[in-house]
């Protein structure tokens, strides 16, 4: 019997694709995929193609990136799709117990499900699975960015909440790392030219922890839109005026379960938050399919979408 496992290892990370085109002035600008575009990835993960994995060449195609295991597809409500995909493991020599060593060559699958749609403006929203601390998004986005391919660069993007990664933590010190855009490193006067402000929640006092809820309420869309509505809660105050491309990072340090660790604002950070997922599992640590889907769309719905709003 596989040890049981609790319902919240399983979780889910959500990003987006984009394609990156330069403009005139030689910028790379983002730019959503056309319904076309998208429809290439709807018709290959709904009719997969059958993979023979004992072929050396389809081996190496999965190791590449180009091609993953997928099954299960159906769409929902006409715009969502959902479906289940392997993941694959490989590149370090473990043994097991009953088949003795694997060896780092052999490839190995994990089954994690996906949700996928493309949203008004183009960009396609991929929401996947984790098992515990197995998942395998990278996997996911290099088979769909290798679908999505064309004359523009395919680029991924994470999709964090602030108020999710505190959770239940108690906020103990916020921390805003700045450089005043008049005051450049390349110029002499050195001093005065960047700073750090930083404030506990012994020295705010009550009401320490509800302000530092607000403040990450408002951190959503992009890093320019976060540091533009960090700049204006900053010269909300008396002693500083910032302007948004003065701010180089945030973090808040919360204290959770006799430790502490660090919730990034700004920088720092390219992991997306996982959310927790509440499914069942069975004796074999394998999640109930309806019950995960339910849980994908709800999380969209109700955490994603709002962090997509400007």
């Amino acid at each position: 019997m596989a040890k049981k496992q609790s319902t919240n290892q399983i979780s889910a990370s959500f990003h987006y694709l984009v394609k990156q085109i330069k403009n005139e002035r030689n910028e790379k600008i983002d730019a959503g995929f056309s319904e076309a575009e998208f429809g290439k990835l709807v018709s290959h993960i709904s009719n997969p193609e059958r993979l023979d994995e004992n072929d050396d060449a389809t081996i190496a195609r999965i190791k590449a990136g180009e091609i993953l295991p997928f099954e299960e597809y159906e769409v929902i409500d006409n715009y969502l799709h959902f479906g289940k995909f392997e993941g694959a493991y490989y590149g370090l020599r473990y043994r097991n117990n009953l088949h003795g060593p694997i060896t780092a060559e052999s490839l190995n699958l994990r089954e994690f499900y996906y949700l996928i749609t493309r949203l008004q403006d183009g960009r396609v929203l991929i929401g996947a699975t984790y098992n515990g601390n197995f998942g395998d998004y990278e996997g996911l986005r290099s088979c769909l960015s290798y679908v999505l391919r064309g004359n523009y660069t395919v680029a991924s993007k994470t999709l964090t909440s602030i108020s999710e990664e505190i959770g239940n933590g108690t906020p103990i010190e916020i921390k805003l790392t700045y450089r005043k855009s008049s005051q450049r490193p390349e110029q002499r006067n050195v001093f005065g030219s960047s700073g750090v402000i930083a404030i506990k929640n012994t020295e705010f006092g009550e009401g320490f922890g509800d302000e530092i809820t607000r403040i990450s309420d408002q951190m959503r869309g992009t890093i320019t839109e976060r540091k533009r509505a960090l700049a204006n809660i900053v010269n909300q105050g008396e002693l500083l005026e910032l302007d948004s491309e003065d701010i180089i990072g945030c973090t808040a340090v919360v204290r959770e379960d006799k430790g502490t660790r660090t919730v990034y604002f700004l920088g720092g950070n390219n992991f997306a938050t996982k959310f927790p997922l509440r499914v069942d599992v069975d004796n074999h640590g394998a999640p109930n399919r309806e019950q995960v889907k339910q849980e994908m769309i709800r999380v969209m719905r109700e955490k994603i979408t709002p962090l997509l709003v400007n």
